[in-house]
């Protein structure tokens, strides 16, 4: 995959994880309460939830921290002291969402959110950051290594023309033998030389000049010694002979779209 459209996926993967990650930790953190002696699984889910009868839902939880693990809801009636309670921020009843500025906990009996829980989130911000300024650089090298194959294609484009009609020119006519056009695909790493007779002149063209034409193109190649080109390939387009060249790509070039 070329860079740029590495680093722009990875931008939008990470954008994307991001975001879900910041939604899960603003909707999904739990909210957990310290089980102290004396504390039931039912009364705990009154103070908590506002109702018992959430005891035994699948998302109020009571983990066993000595095992660090879930307490089945068969051995709620037997829950320790140090264990923790927990239930979605969105269950807890309003008073016990209602953030706090003291140190020690409600009367009910406090509850406690995890501590770095949002580190995911700005993990992955960071990530977001990294691949934008990954992309900002890949896009600037892109374009500068663009832009200088594009001039080599356009140079060796021009030479090839003037040597392809300096044969062609006749003493004392201002007039230039053959109309040209350059057509450069980077992306193909193609350049096609077009070329056309112009006023009353025949050449060059494929139908009655072929192999003159054929001839000419091997001879301008040779003669411009320019190994980072290669082809001649004829075709034709309305009256204009296409010669095609393609780009050699150089293992200090390689990477250039």
């Amino acid at each position: 995959m070329p860079p740029v459209r590495m680093a722009i996926a990875l931008v939008a993967v990470a954008v994307a994880v991001a975001a879900a990650t910041v939604t899960r930790a603003t909707a999904e953190v739990p909210a957990c309460y310290s089980v102290r002696q004396g504390d039931t699984a039912a009364l705990i889910s009154l103070n908590l939830t506002g109702s018992v009868q959430h005891t035994y839902e699948p998302w109020f939880l009571i983990v066993d921290t000595s095992r660090e693990r879930v307490v089945p809801k068969s051995q709620y009636g037997r829950i320790q002291p140090g264990w923790r309670a927990c239930v979605p921020w969105s269950r807890l009843r309003v008073e016990w969402a209602r953030p706090t500025t003291t140190s020690g906990a409600p009367a009910a009996g406090g509850h406690q959110t995890p501590v770095g829980s949002s580190i995911p989130a700005i993990a992955w911000w960071g990530v977001v950051v990294v691949a934008v300024m990954w992309l900002a650089v890949a896009t600037w090298q892109y374009v500068i290594r663009r832009r200088a194959v594009v001039s080599m294609m356009q140079q060796f484009g021009e030479r090839f023309v003037c040597e392809f009609e300096r044969p062609l020119i006749q003493p004392g006519c201002l007039e230039r033998p053959v109309e040209s056009r350059l057509r450069v695909i980077p992306r193909r790493k193609r350049l096609e030389i077009l070329l056309a007779p112009t006023g009353s002149r025949r050449y060059p063209n494929l139908s009655d000049h072929r192999s003159n034409v054929t001839y000419d193109a091997e001879r301008v190649v040779r003669l411009l010694k320019d190994d980072r080109f290669a082809g001649g390939q004829l075709g034709t387009h309305g009256k204009w002979v296409v010669i095609a060249c393609y780009f050699r790509v150089h293992s200090e070039q390689k990477g250039t779209k």
